[in-house]
């Protein structure tokens, strides 16, 4: 497979009814085909405020990145798949991946043949010894389990390995997971927050 030319950024989100009219404007830089996509942003406002704005800042790096990387944003053709995931349908060689939590978002694009991308972020929450582990249990394959349970950095562990198999399972998808690839990992700490990521991209020659 040829190289990846990939990109990502995050950020904490705000904005109100200026961050609508922002997504509104963003709707005419894009192609008709890209309708469906910002009708299910927008509807999001009257909704659910605090989705919208997530989903708003989420479009907002992605249109960001897809300039910054001199993609023809209205050639584009973004529609949700049958997971509900956003996605380019009219190109092979384009590829991105958006996730948004509590008060976090993160977007990342990938150019180049075959191109295929997972991001995840997740709020790092302070659950209990006990509620950690039952959730571990529920993701983890045995031998991540047998480290985490054997960890002296608990936290750090589960969501690291949340993130890589959530950004695994948007790339590959539920029936492919866990599946081979190469993985960018950190953390964002803002505001007093902690968020963990994880990008999944295919190993060369995957």
């Amino acid at each position: 497979m040829a190289e990846l030319t990939y990109g990502f950024s995050a950020c904490i989100v705000s904005g109100g009814s200026e961050l609508l009219k922002r997504a509104e404007a963003l709707r005419g830089e894009y192609s008709p085909m890209c309708g469906e996509y910002f009708d299910y942003i927008t509807g999001k406002y009257a909704k659910h405020r605090e989705a919208f704005t997530e989903s708003a800042c989420a479009l907002i790096l992605l249109d960001n990145l897809l300039k910054k990387h001199g993609v023809d944003r209205m050639s584009l053709a973004i529609a949700r798949n049958s997971d509900g995931r956003p996605c380019v349908i009219n190109r092979n060689d384009l590829d991105f991946s958006v996730s948004h939590s509590e008060g976090a978002a993160l977007c990342c694009v990938a150019i180049g043949a075959d191109a295929s991308v997972g991001a995840d972020i997740q709020f790092a929450r302070n659950y209990s010894r006990e509620r950690m582990e039952e959730l571990a249990r529920t993701f983890m394959s045995q031998s991540e389990l047998n480290g985490f349970l054997r960890s002296n950095t608990r936290a750090d562990d589960f969501f690291r390995t949340w993130t890589k198999r959530e950004s695994c399972y948007k790339r590959c998808g539920h029936d492919h997971v866990p599946a081979p690839g190469c993985f960018t990992n950190g953390i964002i700490t803002s505001c007093g927050k902690r968020y963990y990521y994880s990008i999944s991209l295919p190993e060369q020659g995957e």
